[in-house]
């Protein structure tokens, strides 16, 4: 699984240099139409009880909900209204995923350029292949396209987009945040 399989999502999430706000720790544990469930409560709890020696203002919301960890119903009620108090942006929430995903994919990803065009191909199609998308994608129209589209530069070319896009999207984000934090 790559060097941050072991790691925490939520703490690999933090060493990307996100905030980790209510709303993305939902998203990582429910999922929704675009990103996949992620996270387990054990991973939720292990992440919390760690956080609980930065002592901040959420201090009594991270107890109240560890101490939930025994009853899924109530431990999910209660991480559900601390998502639907926070203030943070969905949609960041939602690219930090992305990106987390995106990340993994690429550090994880097949050596072997017909494998490996096939697993990023298959992560931009599983996010909806959006807009922003660095892919570019055989006509599959044309077989000569398809042909020449799965070949070690095409393969080289596609990974070296996806890089330089996870670091635009990484730095953004950050960005982002920084803006809303001076608001």
């Amino acid at each position: 699984m790559g060097d941050n399989g072991d790691m925490n999502k939520l703490i690999a999430l933090k060493v990307m240099g996100f905030k980790i706000p209510w709303k993305l720790i939902s998203l990582g544990l429910f999922g929704d139409a675009e990103i996949p469930p992620g996270l387990t409560r054990g991973e939720v709890i292990a992440y919390l009880t760690a956080s609980l020696t930065d002592v901040g203002g959420e201090t009594d919301d991270i107890v109240r909900l560890i101490c939930e960890e025994n009853d899924s119903a109530k431990f999910d009620a209660r991480l559900r209204r601390l998502a639907d108090g926070d203030s943070a942006d969905t949609a960041l929430q939602k690219r930090k995923w992305r990106a987390y995903l995106l990340k993994n994919t690429l550090d994880n990803m097949s050596g072997d350029c017909l494998q490996g065009l096939l697993e990023l191909m298959e992560f931009w199609m599983s996010m909806g292949k959006p807009n922003d998308c660095p892919m570019t994608f055989p006509d599959r129209a044309d077989k000569e396209s398809v042909q020449s589209y799965f070949t070690k530069e095409t393969y080289e070319l596609q990974v070296m987009k996806n890089r330089e896009w996870l670091e635009e999207e990484i730095s953004g984000i950050i960005g982002l945040e920084k803006q809303h934090a001076v608001c």
